[in-house]
């Protein structure tokens, strides 16, 4: 007998997750091997999902490879519509492992449609910018199904979406806030999953002024308060903030580094606990 017919090898694991991508996949949902770490922080993000005031923004620091993307389509789809194919997958895969967290994930989306979520991976232009057309994005997409006057947040972010200044952070927050506001009664919460956030910090320290670093800190604030959709925030790179940061001075760096301090770190998933 061959060492063919013997040994089977899951590809999801010979090519790299692409967040927007991958985002629908079953398979990559079914093929997630949740490790020790891994279920204790899906434990530690829960109590934060429930509580009405908690810091409900993290980074995911790890090296390539590390399971950083996968981790993270894995929790969107804990969180998404209930109906779907991926997220029943992403069920059974926590029911094997904590039947009981998986209750408790359950009842974050009881009578909902989940979390609206929104997915964007780094690249080597303004955050604002990416992150108002992805909200833009995700408005229409919601409300072209439904029947009735479309809120005046969609055609907000619309023509914000369409200016050529930068947003500002205030803009990009209050666009967030209307959301938040138009969405109570079909969803739980929005999720916002930024994959490759160093290029964007890259982007901002040769673009001084972009002032994307504030954005960040103003959404991690925000995703501290109560709403009946509440904010959540993941962001995921390879290194501290502040090494983004070099060549732009000790107190820039130390500013980042401020700013890193609103997201509980959370180090690679991958790794062994012993």
């Amino acid at each position: 007998m061959s060492i063919d017919t013997k040994i089977h090898v899951n590809t999801h694991y010979t090519r790299s997750i692409n967040l927007e991508r991958d985002a629908d996949s079953v398979s990559v949902v079914e093929a997630y091997i949740p490790t020790s770490r891994a279920v204790r922080t899906l434990s530690s993000m829960l109590l934060a999902f429930k509580a009405d005031e908690s810091p409900r923004a993290w980074s995911l620091v790890g090296p390539y490879g590390s399971g950083k993307s996968a981790f993270a389509i894995y929790l969107s789809h804990l969180l998404a519509n209930p109906n779907i194919p991926a997220t029943k997958a992403a069920f059974r895969k926590l029911n094997s492992v904590d039947a009981s967290m998986g209750r408790c994930y359950k009842t974050l989306t009881k009578n909902s449609e989940g979390y609206c979520t929104i997915l964007l991976t780094g690249s080597p232009e303004s955050l604002s910018r990416r992150i108002v057309h992805a909200l833009a994005h995700k408005a229409e997409e919601i409300w072209s199904h439904k029947r009735g006057r479309t809120p005046d947040i969609v055609n907000q972010l619309s023509e914000l979406a369409k200016q050529k200044e930068l947003p500002t952070t205030n803009e990009v927050v209050d666009c967030v806030i209307g959301l938040q506001n138009k969405l109570s009664s079909q969803f739980s919460g929005i999720l916002i999953v930024i994959d490759e956030l160093g290029k964007f910090l890259e982007y901002e320290a040769r673009h001084y002024g972009a002032n994307d670093i504030h954005l960040l800190q103003a959404l991690a604030e925000h995703a501290l308060t109560s709403h009946d959709v509440k904010l959540s925030l993941v962001v995921m790179l390879h290194q501290a903030f502040e090494q983004y940061a070099q060549g732009l001075g000790d107190e820039l760096k130390n500013e980042w580094a401020k700013v890193q301090g609103r997201f509980e770190n959370i180090p690679s998933l991958t790794a062994k606990e012993g």
